[in-house]
């Protein structure tokens, strides 16, 4: 497993965990990103807000956000 801001543009995978306070996890799960859900990591520059699809949807997740969020690699 790995945190999702950890993975480069072009990877696939599948959210595994979601840390982090009620409010933030409330948050992340009504945009989409649930623990078993598909993503594809689109773009992933430095010191910029990742942006990725999942569930038919283009998602950016800040990199503070994007370290609480762990992600099981399917592919590349």
């Amino acid at each position: 497993m790995k945190k999702l801001s950890e993975l480069q543009g072009g990877t696939t995978g599948m959210v595994t965990a979601i840390s982090g306070d009620t409010r933030f996890q409330s948050r992340v799960t009504s945009i989409g990103l649930t623990v078993g859900s598909a993503i594809e990591v689109i773009q992933n520059p430095k010191k910029r807000p990742l942006l990725l699809y999942g569930r038919d949807t283009m998602i950016a997740i800040n990199r503070v956000d994007s370290e609480k969020i762990m992600v099981e690699v399917t592919g590349k």
